[in-house]
């Protein structure tokens, strides 16, 4: 009797495990429909962008999952240091603007530097902003390490650009 416990129970963590997983396996932070990228001066001398659209951002700490589509935009400011490899992927992303691709963006696990232990991941904390609204822009994130991820790329969630989709009609 122990026996079979400990093995239907075996068998329902390794489930439960490798859902959990293929849920977080592709690593991407966003995947969104890009309506506008606007740059708040030219394209070299500027530190904000917003990406207007619809979007699917990471739940909050690093529970894996998307949060449900969300129409408006993401503004960012482009951190020192990390400008061309920042600008490099908004460049990409303006390709997109517009068409009606789903792309994916970022990385979904990001260092916690406010981490005593040392815990050096977390998931990505962006802002969907509603239409018309103004705050303090969010740190413009890691950009992906294959650059964007598009429809047929194995790190490209299906599901998830069938959401945004759906939200889009």
């Amino acid at each position: 009797m122990k026996s079979t416990f400990f093995w239907v129970i075996t068998i329902l963590l390794l489930w439960l495990t490798s859902k959990t997983v293929i849920a977080k396996g592709t690593g991407v932070g966003v995947y969104a429909l890009i309506d506008q990228i606007a740059l708040d001066q030219d394209d070299r001398l500027t530190t904000t962008v917003r990406i207007s659209g619809i979007f699917m951002i990471p739940e909050w700490m690093s529970s894996g999952e998307y949060k449900t589509p969300q129409r408006g935009y993401l503004y960012f400011r482009i951190p020192s240091g990390n400008e061309q490899s920042a600008r490099n992927e908004l460049n990409q992303l303006k390709a997109f603007a517009g068409t009606g691709q789903v792309v994916g963006f970022a990385l979904y696990w990001v260092p916690n530097p406010n981490d005593p232990r040392g815990n050096p991941h977390h998931s990505l904390e962006v802002r969907v902003r509603a239409s018309g609204g103004t705050a303090e822009p969010d740190v413009y994130p890691i950009p992906y390490p294959k650059g964007i991820v598009t429809a047929g790329d194995p790190n490209f969630d299906v599901a998830i650009a069938a959401k945004l989709q759906k939200t889009s009609n």
